[in-house]
């Protein structure tokens, strides 16, 4: 029995872009510096979620989960040093042609250098071009003022809509939520 194509592995990302590297992740990328930033509360705060505490195996395990066709869990590495700075996953409806975006930038001494706005345009064009999408959306915490940044001046992502106490927080308090959508057409 074969699987059909909506089941099957994709063909990993490579991309190099302004001095990084933006490429699918595999099992073996595990480290101790990306696990400490992943269990971090910092991390987790920003993606709403409460600790992980994710062990070298479960992370490599859940690597091991994205089949780069309809999931994506890629790093962004420094390519002066190959150092794994941060990540985006993206989960696509391949019915609509629509993927969704979820970023964090781990090492604290990147924090600030616009990683995401040196990487955002290629990774976008990868997924237009090459992979036949026509929309990326990201949901971003109206409190995460980092990640906002990265999204609300930026040309190729537009403000589609806020929706209003839309989640729990760990904590228990509803947030607001911030719809940003970046469309091939445009």
């Amino acid at each position: 029995m074969t699987q059909s194509s909506s089941h099957m592995a994709g063909i990993p990302v490579y991309i190099e872009t302004n001095g990084y590297l933006v490429r699918s992740l595999a099992p073996s990328d595990v480290s101790d510096a990306f696990l400490q930033w992943m269990n971090s509360e910092d991390m987790m705060e920003g993606l709403n979620l409460p600790p992980i505490n994710f062990s070298a195996q479960q992370l490599a395990d859940y690597i091991s989960q994205f089949d780069n066709h309809r999931n994506f869990f890629l790093g962004i590495f420094d390519k002066t040093n190959n150092a794994l700075i941060g990540f985006y996953t993206i989960d696509i409806n391949l019915n609509h042609k629509v993927g969704h975006i979820t970023t964090g930038i781990g090492e604290k001494n990147y924090s600030g250098k616009a990683v995401l706005w040196a990487t955002i345009d290629a990774l976008l064009d990868h997924f237009y071009l090459y992979r036949d999408l026509h929309k990326m959306s990201a949901r971003i915490l109206a409190k995460n003022r980092r990640m906002l940044f990265c999204f609300v001046k930026n040309p190729r992502f537009k403000l589609e809509g806020v929706l209003k106490e839309e989640c729990l927080a760990p904590t228990g308090e509803r947030v607001d939520i911030l719809i940003f959508a970046s469309l091939r057409s445009k």
